[in-house]
């Protein structure tokens, strides 16, 4: 687990206890709250996957017009990837890569 997902997981358990403490949230319920607060945590905006890939705005763009990367979902207009987009993303990018030498 790195670091990213460590202080994602710290958070999602901190807002689950003061929404059960406050009696907004059953602790039924708090096992579902904590799984959907750790998967907005590890959703990626275009800055913080651009900073991982070590690639430029401008690369990121041209590579999702040629289909390499595909966005899981948006928050409003902004783009937001899993690990599992960038992960699909580094083996097709390569596959191509060494295909067409």
């Amino acid at each position: 687990m790195n670091i990213m997902e460590e202080l994602a997981s710290m958070v999602a358990d901190k807002v689950v206890d003061v929404l059960e403490e406050r009696g907004l949230v059953m602790a039924a319920d708090a096992s579902c709250a904590k799984d959907v607060m750790q998967q907005a945590a590890s959703l990626y905006s275009i800055d913080d996957v651009c900073q991982q890939l070590k690639i430029s705005k401008a690369t990121l763009k041209r590579h999702r017009n040629l289909g390499y990367i595909t966005p899981t979902r948006y928050v409003g207009r902004s783009p937001r990837f899993t690990e599992e987009d960038i992960a699909s993303y580094l083996a097709r990018f390569k596959s191509d890569c060494r295909s067409g030498l």
